[in-house]
């Protein structure tokens, strides 16, 4: 992040509102790749980043929602990613120039399923988001957002692709009432694998309206490192501007630092939550931070303290159903995993659904390790005293993917 980014970036942050219905005001057909509408429609798409801009918003998203190969495939347009991503950006960045205003290269889901439910190797899904954020990057963006993911394989994919471009990432998921993706994934213990994997900022967008996400953060606050992000729709039936902005205030207050809105929300939306935030006293709210020794993280969020027991360590197999079965009976803290090569820490990713307890790994090989972390879908453990590599080369592989040296 650049010292003038970094200088932008002041918080409380206004986003933008909702691009697709604007779009579809403006006359786009249902059914067809938003993003070539985008590009062949830059007057519609420079009005409403104006629009957005000329209501108070601080950062407006361009939108490059799904301008990545695995969905561009589905409308024939796969070798179009570049050409979208930098003419969608260029169109934004033209419309606000001269004003005080970031503009966002918008990313999200692939429609792919990583191994092992689906047929995508993490690594492939890594190469797409690579190839978009590096185009946003080229193009000018001054950030990019990763948002509404709902499964937490896609989200690290995209963070690691994106963290090589060097700007602010910021990451908003999207739940049901219970904190769930649609795959499953819990929104705190996804919110714990990827607060250290390199992200500016992490919260919610789509899927609900301001009300149902006060519960969310409640919950999330309490342990997050970074500035929190609700986005959320304009509810069902749809908010009025003021009422949106009223219950908004009730998410910054608990502690969400960087707001806008989602389906349904317009310019006069944002017009109502610049006069909100402009009002606000962030420095009043005060989060208290959730009391914990050690947090590891995978498909729930494991508590543990720091006298851990490991299981006995298990060797890396393409089939360890039995294994981790036998370790889930022992009387332990976490499944001690063996990683002799590279290999080793794929292996295990195509097993590691079976595990709800913490992973710890244990090796003398950091290239062993550094797969094991990359491919490994949560926030684990690293194990320093039974091998032989020091502590500051862990860590600096652990740190990579938010992993814990113990």
């Amino acid at each position: 992040m650049t010292t003038e980014q970094n200088g932008r970036l002041r918080l409380p942050l206004l986003l933008d509102g909702a691009t697709g219905t604007e779009y579809m005001k403006a006359g786009m057909p249902s059914g067809v790749c938003v993003e070539q509408w985008a590009a062949e429609h830059p007057d519609v798409v420079a009005r409403v980043a104006r629009g957005y801009a000329d209501a108070g918003s601080g950062i407006v998203y361009a939108p490059t929602f799904l301008a990545n190969a695995g969905n561009l495939k589905g409308y024939g347009l796969s070798e179009q990613v570049i050409p979208l991503n930098t003419k969608i950006v260029s169109t934004v960045k033209q419309a606000l120039a001269g004003r005080d205003v970031l503009v966002a290269g918008d990313m999200s889901t692939t429609g792919l399923m990583c191994e092992p439910f689906g047929e995508t190797e993490f690594v492939h899904l890594i190469g797409i988001y690579a190839e978009q954020a590096s185009a946003l990057a080229d193009a000018g963006a001054d950030l990019l957002v990763i948002e509404t993911m709902s499964a937490l394989s896609e989200c690290r994919a995209a963070v690691i692709a994106a963290r090589q471009t060097g700007l602010p990432i910021f990451l908003t998921m999207t739940v049901d009432a219970e904190g769930r993706t649609m795959w499953g994934d819990d929104v705190l213990a996804s919110m714990i694998v990827l607060q250290d994997m390199g992200i500016s900022a992490f919260g919610l967008n789509c899927s609900q309206g301001p009300d149902d996400m006060v519960p969310l953060f409640e919950r999330i606050a309490p342990y997050a490192k970074l500035p929190l992000i609700a986005k959320p729709n304009a509810g069902e039936p749809p908010l009025s501007p003021v009422q949106f902005c009223d219950k908004c205030a009730r998410l910054m207050r608990r502690g969400v630092k960087i707001i806008g809105g989602c389906c349904g929300t317009t310019s006069e939306y944002v017009s109502a939550l610049r006069h909100m935030i402009d009002s606000f006293d962030i420095a009043r709210v005060n989060i208290a931070p959730a009391d914990y020794d050690i947090l590891a993280a995978g498909r729930n969020v494991y508590y543990l303290d720091n006298d851990l027991e490991y299981s006995k360590p298990i060797t890396c197999e393409i089939d360890m159903a039995d294994a981790l079965l036998e370790a889930s009976h022992e009387s332990c803290d976490a499944v001690l995993i063996h990683l002799d090569t590279p290999d080793d820490g794929y292996r295990f990713s195509l097993n590691a659904h079976m595990v709800d307890m913490p992973v710890a790994f244990e090796s003398e090989s950091l290239e062993a390790l550094d797969a094991a972390l990359l491919h490994y879908n949560g926030k684990a453990l690293v194990v320093s005293t039974s091998c032989e590599l020091e502590r500051e080369e862990l860590e600096e592989v652990a740190a990579r993917y938010g992993a814990v040296v113990l």
